[in-house]
């Protein structure tokens, strides 16, 4: 995980519990605002439905009023002058009590007496005519809505009877003393209702029934029609008070009901939640912004720690890694304009001094190798020199002249072949060439073997150290072919791989035991030699020195029944 995964990462568990902290107190200050809402609703609703009821009482108390006044006791007794002037100076007098009592309530409604003794009928509208049919028709001794036509306009209005003495069953209204009729019209209601929905969003009415509803004059109607169609008040109105959360064309609202105790009706009143709670949603989505901000610039700020500084710390850490690889000519080309530039520097002229050292102590190496090379190499002269001289000494006591001639010229060949210093190096067929002269030379010497060679072109002009295959040959015939009986044989085989080449030497000599090899392999492998065999621990040495660690010389039993020398080196 990097610097800038880890900066994001601090960033979010610090900014996860204060968001955590801010929807817990949201959702507290909205419950809180709630419950503050219901009170005061509640409240409000409490105060407007006895307002509405004050209302109806004053209308009520006409009623009563009406009964305990001595004249109209005296009329509804039957006390009233059948003609004359007496006659109308009563009735005047009961139409001012009635105007009266209507002006001093400031309300808009219809009161009506109607005497059944003296078949007199006395009300408040001018304009109506007085049908005995029609008034006992909608006798209710509560509450109910009626049409009343006023002036012949029909309009809506609560309608109440009262009779003295009281009479419940409307076939025995007949026998009583007096009938009161009380129209209270609606639009005081609505007129409530208006100064109600003043004080805030709210769209409050009066129900009964999905038929009978009050509006106030500005009332959203269609959103109350959903309403009712959503949401059925029955089953809200059958309680005295109730209060829930309702949605409507996807927006909420809160509800209110509170039932009347006098009529059977039932306030309601919806607020738009949203609206109210605007101001807090509004603080919530600038806390909300806020912290996208914060979010943003945290980021930002570990954007520029990545580019800063992570990204130089990466540029640095490339370049020990090419460092680490052996590429020390590897330089910083970004330039910084801060501390960093510096440790560029510092690091490239690090890379330009380990560089430069390098390369002396590799050119030592190079010079320590070529004095080791040419150690070895001159131990293998006076080795194969030995053995010549030794050979033309027993071809002299036998007066073989022609072998101790041949031989001499082979030696001179090889020691001017040998003597050339000034490079270590030779080609390939060359080795192979000086080789199969000096096999030549011993089967002149033995006439007892025979050898194949299987070179490939491309192998033929590779750089290999010089005289490191003519020691293979000789200890193949010297210490193989020389001890057997019958003819000898030696292959030199050439094969090219992908990655390398190997160069196979095989005799069929009585060959080496399990143990005896294992011994040999060991002696080859050791850095310093301890015996007076040297010639291929010479040649192992050398090839190692030359081609690097992963070449060498390889020992194993041959399938011609002696000796498998394999030298192996890369491409």
């Amino acid at each position: 995980m990097n610097l800038i995964t880890k900066v994001i990462l601090l960033i979010v568990m610090i900014l996860i519990p204060i968001l955590g902290l801010y929807a817990y107190s949201y959702r507290q200050s909205v419950h809180v605002i709630e419950n503050q809402i219901n009170t005061r609703n509640e409240e409000k609703l409490a105060n407007f439905l006895n307002q509405i009821e004050i209302l109806l009482d004053q209308n009520m108390l006409f009623a009563a009023l009406a009964t305990k006044d001595p004249e109209i006791k005296s009329v509804a007794f039957g006390n009233l002058p059948e003609s004359g002037y007496d006659r109308f100076n009563v009735i005047q007098s009961l139409q001012s009590k009635l105007s009266l009592f209507s002006i001093t309530n400031k309300i808009m409604n219809v009161i009506s007496i109607y005497f059944p003794r003296s078949q007199l009928f006395l009300t408040t509208d001018t304009t109506s005519v007085f049908e005995r049919d029609a008034f006992f028709k909608s006798y209710t001794p509560n509450w109910r809505l009626n049409k009343v036509e006023v002036n012949g306009i029909p309009m809506d209005a609560f309608s109440r009877f009262f009779a003295s003495p009281l009479h419940e069953d409307p076939d025995g209204l007949m026998n009583a003393e007096l009938i009161i009729r009380v129209d209270f019209f609606t639009q005081n209601i609505t007129n409530l209702l208006d100064g109600f929905k003043l004080a805030g969003n709210s769209d409050a009415f009066f129900y009964r029934s999905a038929d009978e509803v009050v509006y106030s004059s500005t009332a959203n109607t269609q959103r109350i029609k959903q309403l009712l169609q959503n949401y059925p008040m029955d089953q809200y109105t059958s309680q005295s008070k109730f209060h829930d959360i309702v949605s409507i064309d996807g927006k909420k609202y809160l509800l209110y009901t509170l039932a009347s105790s006098k009529v059977d009706w039932s306030l309601v009143d919806i607020e738009p939640l949203d609206e109210i709670l605007k101001p807090v949603v509004h603080s919530r989505n600038l806390f909300y912004a806020i912290l996208l901000l914060l979010l943003l610039l945290g980021t930002l700020a570990a954007s520029l720690l990545y580019f800063h500084i992570q990204v130089p710390i990466r540029i640095l850490i490339r370049g020990v890694e090419h460092i680490k690889n052996k590429n020390f000519g590897y330089r910083i080309r970004k330039r910084r304009n801060n501390e960093f530039q510096q440790l560029f520097d510092s690091f490239n002229g690090m890379g330009m001094e380990i560089d430069h050292l390098l390369k002396r102590v590799y050119a030592e190496e190079i010079r320590s190798r070529e004095a080791i090379m040419k150690q070895l190499q001159s131990q293998i002269n006076p080795h194969f020199l030995y053995n010549c001289l030794a050979y033309m000494i027993n071809m002299a006591k036998m007066n073989n002249n022609k072998s101790v001639i041949a031989m001499a010229h082979n030696l001179g060949d090889y020691y001017k072949y040998t003597t050339r210093n000034e490079t270590l190096v030779t080609t390939l067929i060359n080795e192979i060439e000086l080789a199969v002269n000096y096999m030549n030379i011993m089967n002149h010497q033995l006439d007892k073997f025979q050898y194949t060679c299987d070179i490939p072109e491309s192998m033929k002009t590779i750089k290999i150290p010089k005289l490191i295959f003519q020691p293979i040959i000789e200890n193949a015939i010297v210490h193989g072919l020389e001890e057997i009986l019958e003819d000898g044989w030696i292959t030199i085989v050439g094969i090219e791989e992908p990655d390398g080449y190997r160069l196979v030497v095989e005799d069929n000599g009585p060959g080496l035991s399990r143990e005896a090899l294992e011994a040999l392999k060991s002696k080859i492998a050791m850095e310093n030699n301890e015996s007076e065999q040297t010639g291929l621990w010479n040649v192992h040495h050398r090839f190692k020195y030359y081609f690097g660690p992963n070449s060498g010389m390889l020992l194993n039993h041959s399938a011609l029944g002696g000796l498998k020398v394999e030298l192996y080196w890369g491409k």
